[in-house]
């Protein structure tokens, strides 16, 4: 469970009914702010104005785990009062529970993932009444640039579901991530694989939790399911063209649990490519051929790459002829 997070060591996320409300010096938002558009159901508490669209259809819902970057600022003059890209990682919360202000429960909800936006909020929607002294005065509005990075479902975490709950799920997940794709929605395939991945792979990942999930039948009724969920995460990255070291990292474990997969050996070797790793992209293409020699698109790639490396290596060798000439 997440518990109530610190935004700063002076200014607390926490719900407005906290707060006293004073409605004679708290003034609804005008309408004309420049590009601020109202946000439904806020009474005019709440203002949007989108900086970077968002991708795909999804938005989080109340229950789900988000994970945020954030600036606040005071609406009257600009003073930032917190950022979590002060500080290392991202904030993570709990959408709708009343874990962070009104606000962001009902601002955040109409976000799209990789959206960036600024929420104003009038002080019924902040820090009320009392304001956060001594960062936020009473009374006052308030700017949040809050780029959304990605967000989970909340209903329990992975090590307290059983291993039918992660069968379950990651069959749940695994057709609704077929379903994106199909549509063309990667980065919701990747999301819907991913859900269902993560739980299942803790019982074969090194250093993950001993439980009892660690025993052995368990391991191996969840085996063909992980594979299918790390394969398809990893292809689903690839055609959204995101976290290429994380593809690798699926695709590898896919090989740890069947030796000799001709698609996890590819997909890891395309992501290679993608970050620059020729050795390593070769490497797999090699063992691909090995297993399958009249394998073509194997075969294809082979080539492509022997005329990658042999062009680095010319740019690396008139490199070192100019630094020693």
């Amino acid at each position: 469970k997440i518990s109530t997070r610190q935004i700063s060591s002076t200014v607390t996320m926490r719900p407005i009914e906290n707060f006293q409300k004073n409605d004679s010096t708290c003034p609804k938002m005008a309408d004309a702010d420049d590009g601020f558009l109202p946000v439904e159901g806020s009474d005019g508490n709440l203002r949007k104005k989108i900086i970077v669209k968002g991708i795909g259809d999804d938005k989080p819902t109340p229950g789900d785990k988000v994970q945020v970057h954030y600036t606040g600022t005071l609406t009257s003059d600009g003073t930032k009062f917190d950022s979590s890209r002060d500080r290392d990682g991202n904030f993570e919360f709990q959408l709708g529970v009343g874990q962070v202000i009104k606000a962001w429960d009902v601002g955040i909800a109409t976000m799209r993932q990789g959206e960036k936006c600024i929420l104003r909020c009038t002080s019924e929607f902040g820090y009320g009444a009392q304001g956060s002294p001594p960062k936020i005065p009473p009374d006052a509005g308030l700017d949040f640039e809050v780029e959304l990075l990605d967000w989970s479902e909340g209903s329990k975490e992975p090590w307290q579901l059983s291993i039918d709950e992660k069968l379950t799920l990651g069959e749940e997940k695994r057709v609704e991530g077929n379903t994106k794709f199909k549509a063309a929605d990667f980065h919701g395939a990747v999301r819907a694989y991913r859900a269902g991945f993560i739980p299942l792979q803790d019982m074969y990942e090194e250093g993950g939790e001993e439980t009892g999930d660690r025993q052995e039948d368990d391991r191996e009724k969840g085996k063909e399911l992980t594979v299918k969920l790390a394969l398809n995460l990893a292809q689903a990255r690839l055609k959204a063209d995101v976290e290429m070291y994380l593809a690798v990292k699926e695709c590898t474990l896919a090989l740890q649990l069947e030796g000799n997969n001709l698609k996890a050996l590819y997909r890891r070797a395309q992501a290679n490519l993608r970050r620059g790793e020729l050795q390593l992209a070769r490497e797999d293409f090699e063992a691909i051929l090995k297993l399958e020699p009249e394998h073509q698109e194997a075969q294809v790639e082979m080539r492509r790459l022997e005329v990658a490396q042999a062009k680095a290596r010319k740019a690396e060798k008139a490199l070192y002829s100019k630094m020693f000439a």
